[in-house]
């Protein structure tokens, strides 16, 4: 987890592809949205989150076999490189809420600060999959 927080963090974390990336952001993003804590979380998400979008808040709906969210839990910022979704801020408030507390000034800052990172965390997750080992595989 990244960014101080009083937020109850994973007993045992390890940096997923992408957290180096994602980390310069975390301290802006907490001083921008005055927010309790903030990390990134690789796609795919264990709980659903209510998600920041360009004009809007989008709430997620209950479907069964995944943990249905709260206020408490906190706000997704998605990290996109095109259309498909590699990864996400957990923006903690410092009072519960889906994210309409942040201004739609602030959120549109927000999702054009981090616009970049989700090709930089594809680009990432690419490279490791090639590996070294695809050089011999020619």
């Amino acid at each position: 987890m990244f960014g101080s927080s009083s937020a109850s963090a994973p007993d045992c974390w390890e940096s997923p592809i992408g957290g180096s990336i994602a980390e310069p952001f975390v301290p802006r993003l907490i001083a921008m949205l005055g927010l309790r804590a903030c990390w990134f979380e690789p796609f795919p998400f264990d709980v659903h989150l209510p998600r920041i979008e360009p004009g809007r808040i989008v709430l997620p709906p209950d479907e069964p076999g995944i943990s249905s969210w709260s206020l408490d839990l906190g706000v997704e910022l998605p990290l996109r490189h095109r259309a498909l979704t590699v990864g996400r801020f957990v923006l903690v408030p410092a009072s519960p809420t889906t994210g309409v507390d942040f201004s739609p000034a602030r959120r549109d800052a927000a999702m054009v600060m981090v616009a970049p990172v989700g090709s930089l965390i594809a680009a990432a997750m690419v490279a490791e999959s090639e590996g070294p080992a695809s050089v011999h595989r020619r």
